[in-house]
């Protein structure tokens, strides 16, 4: 029952993007919500270079972004968290996201990307009102830290409470580990979420 639940979900979200597609024929460059295509983003391109890669500093999005590369697929729900940590705390047009994903993903679908991508960066019909970060999403999404040690198996030898964050590890764990945070495993690209996040407001209130 659950199944049928999922995949009926599923396919209503892929039909409601399709209707999307059809009557925004231009979704995947130009905000439906027009008025926020004139959000000032940051375009950091060490930061954008960073997520695309996986060398942000937060495992969760790294991890996500490296099994994207490597394989085509990311789960949905991973897809959210590295989505938000793009538009949110990076501060980056969301356009960037689509076109990473688009030509990274082996089922690469323009009008679901367009409208996922569109709902992150808050133009699409369906604006994102929640935050994902990077570092407290992390337990419904892999409380074993085994997703995070596959794709980033420089820390595959943290403890656990540390994989998703090993900046709060001690010296000394971080040592048994063979960790060394900026030479084995990069630093984080944004080390104060909540500042960064708090400009991505300031520009969206003064676009509005």
């Amino acid at each position: 029952k659950d199944l049928t639940k999922t995949m009926a979900r599923r396919l209503h979200w892929r039909d409601l993007a399709y209707f999307h597609l059809y009557h925004f024929p231009d979704m995947s460059n130009k905000g439906i919500r027009a008025h926020y295509d004139k959000t000032e983003w940051r375009e950091d391109s060490e930061g954008l270079r960073a997520w695309r890669w996986g060398r942000t500093g937060f495992p969760i999005v790294d991890a996500g972004m490296r099994e994207l590369r490597a394989t085509g697929w990311m789960h949905q729900s991973v897809r959210m968290v590295v989505a938000s940590f793009l538009t949110e705390y990076l501060g980056e047009d969301w356009r960037h996201g689509l076109r990473v994903f688009h030509s990274e993903l082996v089922d690469a679908d323009l009008a679901i990307n367009s409208m996922m991508w569109q709902n992150a960066g808050r133009s699409g019909i369906d604006q994102w009102n929640f935050l994902l970060p990077p570092d407290t999403s992390k337990p419904a999404r892999d409380p074993t830290g085994n997703y995070v040690k596959k794709w980033c198996p420089e820390l595959a030898k943290l403890p656990v409470q540390f994989v998703h964050c090993p900046w709060t590890a001690s010296a000394a764990a971080l040592r048994e580990a063979g960790v060394q945070l900026g030479v084995t495993y990069p630093k984080r690209v944004v080390a104060d979420l909540r500042s960064a996040r708090e400009l991505t407001k300031k520009a969206v209130l003064a676009m509005r």
